[in-house]
């Protein structure tokens, strides 16, 4: 372990502790909550109100997910989630998803160009890379052994994608802490992004991708609390999704018990995975992204890079 690592957990352990932690290793289905007497921790109705038919999954089922649900969300706020956070942070990630084989509803996402010509699916032999003149996505450096695909995204709004974050914290955290977080609830289901009466600024999600083969070989969600005695001046809550290739960390907005915090400077320092613990944390590609926008992003560009060992030229 490195020194910056040892400085991260040294900062991490003067300030949080774990609330929740759950690790999807087992072949198994996981159901949070209670199907007697079901109540939405969303939206607070229960039966005969709102009905409760549909299978929710705690963790969208396009980040691979069939082991993790829930019994406390109702079918109406289940399709307010899909629409309203899930589509736009499955826009997002679908490149990234194709090429990393993980395996939604429907199995490994194909992508396609906005000009549907050029186009990248995975088939039973592998990855498979149509691309066509004038819808090039393409390129080759034979010389370092690296194939370059740079896509187009489907319109995503950024706000949505942390949303989608938010609502997985809040539906893995215990109900006991629930109180804490009213305005955070009323938040997530606004109906349009842009007309919100909360302005939040500064939403800022840490990516993470670890190169490999699914190096995050199951899901895993983890909840931090803030400690009395902390030393900084740091949120009450930090979330950490990690699958596949990919480490997903946010701090929950509109806490109540961050009100003394509100318009000042928060110190966030990422939460270290196992590959930090093993590797070193220069073995992890980091990002620090603002989704704090409300508007549409459109036609937005995303490259990814692959290294090969040979390549044949075929005649077809």
């Amino acid at each position: 372990m490195d020194e910056q690592t040892k400085e991260i957990l040294n900062f991490l352990e003067q300030n949080y502790t774990p609330l929740t932690t759950l690790h999807l290793n087992e072949d198994k289905k996981t159901f949070l909550g209670s199907k007697d007497n079901q109540t939405c921790r969303f939206c607070g109705k229960s039966e005969p109100d709102v009905t409760f038919r549909k299978i929710a999954h705690a963790i969208p089922e396009f980040t691979g997910n069939k082991r993790l649900f829930s019994h406390y969300e109702c079918d109406s706020c289940n399709e307010k989630v899909s629409s309203l956070m899930e589509s736009h942070m499955a826009n997002y990630m679908n490149i990234w998803h194709t090429f990393s084989q993980v395996r939604g509803k429907r199995g490994v996402p194909s992508f396609k160009t906005n000009a549907k010509k050029s186009r990248v699916d995975l088939l039973e032999t592998g990855l498979n890379i149509q691309y066509h003149e004038g819808d090039e996505i393409i390129e080759i450096d034979k010389e370092n052994k690296q194939i370059k695909i740079t896509a187009t995204r489907a319109t995503y709004t950024p706000i949505a994608i942390y949303k989608c974050l938010t609502k997985i914290a809040l539906t893995i955290m215990p109900e006991n802490e629930l109180d804490n977080f009213k305005n955070t609830l009323a938040w997530l289901f606004e109906e349009k992004h842009d007309e919100s009466k909360y302005h939040l600024k500064a939403l800022f999600l840490l990516f993470s991708f670890a190169p490999g083969i699914h190096p995050f070989d199951f899901q895993s969600c983890l909840l931090l609390k803030r400690k009395d005695n902390h030393k900084d001046n740091v949120p009450y809550m930090l979330f950490l999704l990690t699958y596949s290739n990919y480490a997903f960390q946010i701090y929950l907005p509109l806490c109540e018990m961050d009100k003394k915090l509100f318009g000042k400077e928060m110190t966030i320092k990422f939460i270290p995975t196992p590959i930090d613990l093993h590797d070193g944390i220069n073995k992890i590609i980091r990002r620090k992204i603002d989704l704090s926008s409300t508007e549409p992003i459109k036609g937005e560009k995303e490259s990814v890079t692959m290294e090969f060992g040979n390549m044949e030229e075929q005649e077809l």
